[in-house]
């Protein structure tokens, strides 16, 4: 089994259902974890075509994330684990979408979605 995550992609998106948040993209820190159960541990070739490229997960993760005003955090995590568990040999996304800059008293407000197969978003 092999699990890869992105930790921390800063990435400016319009979210948000306040006013102030239409139109005007803000910071949110994106991390994707898939799990490979299917994968070998180590790969048996050191070969890139041996292994989920990582910049796959950074460039959905972005693209998702930069398309268009979502209202929800957990509508965008949950797109983003919805892509995610659409790449080769995926069996489970996580997914964590961070806004730093909603308190001023806390470090961050962040949504994290899990999805499996049985469970692509539709409950």
């Amino acid at each position: 089994m092999r699990t890869i995550t992105l930790e921390g992609l800063h990435v400016l998106a319009q979210v948000g259902v306040l006013a102030h948040e239409f139109g005007a993209p803000q910071p949110v820190l994106i991390s994707v974890s898939v799990d490979m159960p299917d994968a070998p541990a180590v790969p048996l070739r050191d070969e890139l075509s041996q292994v989920l490229d990582y910049r796959h997960l950074r460039e959905l993760a972005k693209a998702e994330a930069e398309r268009e005003h979502t209202h929800l955090l957990e509508t965008l995590a949950g797109r983003i684990a919805q892509r995610a568990l659409a790449l080769p040999q995926v069996a489970a996304a996580r997914v964590r979408v961070a806004k730093p800059q909603v308190f001023a008293d806390c470090d961050s407000v962040s949504v994290e979605v899990r999805l499996q197969p049985d469970a692509r978003g539709t409950s």
